[in-house]
């Protein structure tokens, strides 16, 4: 079998889609509180701080993008006044 015709029966998958500002807040409010709470196995720890991680950066990321939009938007207005 050669690799194009391997490739043809390899299933095609895609990554999980980004999560968005909303659902990344929302996943570092349950990461914290699951920290907080609980005695957690260091290795889940771990792995729920690596996770809270990854969600900052997409709020991080969000907030930046928007505070460049506002920018621009303001020196609109007062172009125009």
């Amino acid at each position: 079998m050669t690799v194009k015709q391997h490739a043809r029966y390899r299933p095609l998958t895609k990554p999980p889609p980004k999560p968005g500002f909303t659902q990344s807040l929302e996943a570092l409010d349950e990461i914290v509180g699951r920290l907080k709470s609980q005695t957690l196995p260091l290795e889940e720890a771990l792995t729920l701080f690596e996770q809270g991680v990854s969600h900052i950066k997409v709020c991080q990321q969000t907030l930046t993008q928007t505070q460049g939009k506002v920018e621009e938007l303001v020196k609109t207005l007062q172009a125009e006044e």
